[in-house]
């Protein structure tokens, strides 16, 4: 309250009553001051109502004898207030028409994961109304690494809340080791993995962790599993790279980054054949990645994305600009289909006149159920090394593979949700089935196993 600006936002862990902060700033400005409009932006009617009823109304019904003819309400509709001090106070899932001066949106990481077009109304509809000095709050927990929220905090994060302009955004962050009822005196046993994170954050964060606070992340941990940094961050990168129902690949890349599997130091290894696994548009988004393997553990060591180009440019791309030595060019299973820039020929016909001079293969992957494919690409994400100074923009899209919201059911559809992430999901896809083709057809299956038991055979060993 003290530091607040003229645009916030706040990452927090659970229940730590920010929301009713919040609410509750924008109840006391349009009681005691005349002629402010104020909105709150929920993420869904259920909330909203929650809000209007729980708080707002329990506030106003409770007030003190002393101030409550200060109230003076006009109107008291199932979504507005309206005061004869000339202010008003109104909460739905998007504000439409009107000017807010004073702006709330509450639980906004929600929002941006369920249903990206709200999320975009409110950023480019009722943000972009509230004047320049006007105040802005936006709250929520993470969820997940999609979205505005995720993009403005990591970006609040990066800047800093050193000499910023009115316009723009305060970065708040409370974790859960301020929050001071979060303790649990009784020793809980946990495994060294979570003593490790303990020394990590507070080194971190500066911060000495004591034991009772200990013992009750350990028990937090044991009932959300990986949802633990989402709800309950320590830091604020942790907090988006935590893994969330509605993201494919996001426990997997995490777990990559834990496991010192994103590099900084090239990958490449001029002695090993190098692929490529395309997802191609001729109207949309053509991703490629190019990949080596090595004793079964899967190198992705470069990528590229343009858009509207048709064969002729890619291939002279990929001869001309991306010199690698190529072994083999995987191609999507509808390559077959005739290329839209030109009727007489098709991608897969025209990569391989454009490449005949070469000894580079061509193989078009079949056509697999999209869920089986995921399944099988978290699979082999367990084994891929990624060199994330050529490849993080990649990783970023595939991080951020995402289900579909379904609002009438109020939960995650087993179908992916169809945005920009979708094609370098499918290109990622694509460079694990094809790791399962080259497994199957040549000897690398044998090299894996061997590569498996050397692995065996050095845990056994006895120093």
């Amino acid at each position: 309250l003290d530091n607040l600006h003229n645009r916030n936002l706040i990452l927090k862990a659970r229940q730590l009553g920010m929301s009713t902060f919040g609410v509750l700033y924008l109840l006391d400005q349009v009681l005691f001051n005349e002629n402010i409009a104020a909105g709150i932006v929920s993420y869904s009617i259920e909330h909203a109502q929650h809000i209007f009823k729980r708080i707002i109304g329990h506030a106003l019904d409770t007030l003190p004898k002393e101030i409550k003819p200060l109230s003076g309400i006009l109107q008291r509709s199932a979504r507005e207030i309206s005061f004869n001090n000339g202010s008003s106070l109104r909460v739905d899932t998007t504000l439409r028409g009107g000017s807010y001066p004073l702006v709330l949106v509450s639980e906004f990481g929600k929002t941006c994961a369920r249903n990206p077009q709200k999320a975009e109304e409110v950023i480019t509809g009722t943000l972009q109304a509230v004047p320049r000095d006007g105040t802005i709050i936006i709250e929520s927990t993470a969820e997940g690494s999609e979205g505005f929220f995720a993009e403005m905090v990591l970006d609040a994060a990066r800047r800093g809340n050193q000499d910023i302009s009115n316009l723009e955004y305060k970065l708040f962050f409370y974790n859960w080791m301020e929050e001071p009822s979060y303790v649990l005196e009784e020793k809980v046993n946990y495994d060294v993995s979570l003593t490790d994170y303990f020394t990590k954050i507070e080194k971190e964060t500066n911060t000495i962790i004591h034991q009772d606070q200990k013992n009750w992340y350990a028990v937090q941990t044991k009932i959300l599993g990986d949802k633990i940094k989402q709800e309950f961050p320590s830091t604020v990168n942790e907090a988006f790279l935590a893994s969330s129902d509605a993201f494919y690949f996001s426990e997997g890349i995490a777990k990559a980054y834990n496991e010192n599997r994103c590099l900084y130091t090239p990958l490449y290894d001029a002695l090993l054949p190098v692929y490529v696994a395309m997802d191609i548009g001729v109207n949309d988004l053509t991703v490629m990645a190019f990949f080596q393997i090595a004793h079964g553990e899967i190198r992705v060591i470069d990528y590229y994305e343009d858009n509207n180009k048709g064969v002729d440019f890619y291939a002279k791309f990929l001869l001309q600009e991306k010199k690698y030595l190529y072994h083999t060019i995987f191609l999507p299973h509808d390559s077959t289909k005739r290329d839209a820039l030109d009727v007489s020929n098709t991608y897969e016909r025209d990569f391989r006149r454009l490449f005949s001079s070469t000894g580079t293969r061509f193989h078009v992957l079949k056509r697999m159920d999209k869920q089986l494919s995921i399944s099988h690409a978290k699979v082999k994400l367990d084994r891929c090394v990624f060199n994330v100074s050529r490849v993080k923009p990649f990783l970023d899209k595939v991080n951020k593979y995402r289900k579909t919201w379904n609002e009438a059911q109020g939960r995650y559809l087993e179908e992916p949700f169809h945005n920009e992430a979708s094609n370098y999901a499918d290109c990622f896809r694509y460079v694990c089935q094809a790791v399962g083709h080259l497994e199957t057809v040549t000897a690398m299956g044998g090299a894996l196993d061997k590569h498996k038991k050397v692995v065996e055979a050095r845990t056994k060993m006895v120093w």
